[in-house]
C-alpha cells in the first residue's frame, strides 16, 4: 500500500475537521462578549454546540472548559481512528496526556479526602475507553488514600513513577513528585513512539516532539534552579533523550549554581530565542512556556497545507485543533472574570 493510500482515509477526515476551526476574527469577536450566557451563545453555530447544550445550570467556566475538551477528545480519537497504524500509534500520545492529567488529578483530590463523586468529575472516560482502562480508572476513583489508589495502577506502566513518588510523598505530604515522575514517563513514551514512526515520518514529527521534549526539560530545569532543587533531584525527573540538546548542556544545566547561571545555559542554547530574561525567574519561565506553545501552533499553521500524505498532516492539524481549545478555555476564564478585550486577545494563541 502506498504512502498516498494510507493517508487518503485521514486527510479527508482532516479536511472536514478543519472547515469547523474557528477564524481569527471569530476568536478575536468572542473576547468583546460581556459574560459567559453571551460567550456560551455565540458559539451555537460551532462544532462546540452539541456539547455545550448538554451543561446543566449553572453556567461555569469549568463546565465550559469540560465541554471544550469533550469535543477536542472527540476529534483526537477520529483522527487516530482513521490515520495509519504507525502514525496512531504516536499521535495517540495527545490522548495519553489527558489520562496522565487524570492520574495527577486523582492524587491530589484523594490527597485533600475528595469524595468518589468530586473525583469522577475530573476524569473524561473517553480517554480511559480508548486505552481499556476505565475498570482501573473507576477503581482509582473510589479509594481513599493515595497508597491504596497506587494498588490500582499495579499492571500498568504507572505503578512504578506513582511508587517511586509515593516515598517523597510520606516524607513531605506533597503530590508535587509525582507529577514530575508522570511527566518523566511521559517524555518516555513520547521519544519511544517517535522511534517507532517510520524513517521517512520521523522529519514531519521532529518539530513537535523536539520542541515539546527539549521545552520541558529546559523549564524543569530552570523552574528547579529557580526553587533551589537539589542536583541530583534535577537528575532524576528530566527526559533522558533529547532531540536539540546535548546531555552535556542538559548536565550543565543540572550543576549550574543557580538560575541565572543556569539561564546563561540556556541563552548559548539551540532554544535561546524562547528565553528572555524578564523581572523574575518565573516570569522569564512563563514567557518561554507560551513561546513555545506559539511557535509550535506557528509551525502547525505554515505546514497544514503543505505536508499532505505523512505524519506532519494529522499533527498540524491536532495541534490547531488544540490551540482553539486553548483559545476558548482563555476567553472563557477571561470574560467571567471582566478581563479588558484587548487584555483577553493579548493572552490568545493566534
Amino acid at each position: 500500500m502506498t504512502q498516498t493510500t494510507r493517508y487518503a482515509s485521514v486527510l479527508a477526515k482532516i479536511g472536514a475537521e478543519r472547515s469547523k476551526l474557528l477564524s481569527e476574527s471569530k476568536l478575536k469577536a468572542l473576547a468583546e462578549n460581556k459574560n459567559l450566557a453571551e460567550f456560551a451563545a455565540q458559539l451555537r453555530d460551532t462544532s462546540y454546540q452539541e456539547q455545550i447544550s448538554k451543561i446543566s445550570p449553572p453556567l461555569t467556566t469549568r463546565k465550559l472548559e469540560r465541554a471544550f475538551n469533550e469535543n477536542l477528545i472527540e476529534t483526537y480519537r477520529k483522527i487516530i481512528k482513521y490515520s495509519p497504524k504507525k502514525a496512531g500509534k504516536y499521535l495517540s500520545l495527545y490522548l495519553l496526556r489527558f489520562e496522565i492529567e487524570h492520574i495527577k488529578a486523582l492524587i491530589k483530590a484523594t490527597s485533600a479526602k475528595l469524595t468518589p463523586e468530586q473525583k469522577t468529575a475530573k476524569i473524561y472516560f473517553s480517554v480511559e475507553d480508548y486505552f481499556k482502562r476505565r475498570i482501573v480508572m473507576e477503581e482509582a476513583v473510589k479509594t481513599s488514600a493515595p497508597t491504596q489508589m497506587i494498588h490500582a495502577f499495579k499492571g500498568t506502566d504507572y505503578f512504578s513513577p506513582l511508587n517511586t513518588g509515593l516515598k517523597n510523598y510520606e516524607e513531605t505530604a506533597s503530590t508535587a513528585s509525582f507529577d514530575v515522575y508522570l511527566d518523566k514517563l511521559f517524555y518516555e513514551k513520547l521519544y519511544a513512539a517517535y522511534e517507532g514512526l517510520a524513517k521517512k515520518e520521523q522529519p514531519y514529527a521532529d518539530f513537535y516532539a523536539g520542541t515539546e521534549n527539549d521545552g520541558f526539560a529546559l523549564v524543569t530545569l530552570l523552574r528547579g534552579k529557580a526553587l533551589n532543587y537539589e542536583p541530583n533531584w534535577l537528575r532524576l525527573v528530566v527526559p533522558q533523550n533529547y532531540f536539540n540538546l546535548s546531555k552535556s548542556t542538559v548536565e550543565a544545566l543540572v550543576s549550574a549554581v543557580d538560575f541565572d547561571a543556569a539561564l546563561k545555559i540556556v541563552l548559548d542554547s539551540y532554544y535561546a530565542k524562547y528565553f528572555a530574561k524578564a523581572q523574575t525567574p518565573e516570569e522569564t519561565i512563563a514567557n518561554a512556556e507560551k513561546a513555545f506553545k506559539k511557535a509550535v501552533v506557528l509551525h502547525a499553521k505554515s505546514r497544514a497545507i503543505s505536508e499532505a500524505f505523512n505524519i506532519g498532516s494529522p499533527l498540524a492539524f491536532m495541534t490547531m485543533k488544540e490551540a482553539e481549545v486553548y483559545n476558548l478555555t482563555v476567553l472563557g476564564l477571561c470574560v467571567d472574570a471582566s478581563v479588558k478585550p484587548d487584555e483577553i486577545r493579548s493572552q490568545l494563541l493566534i
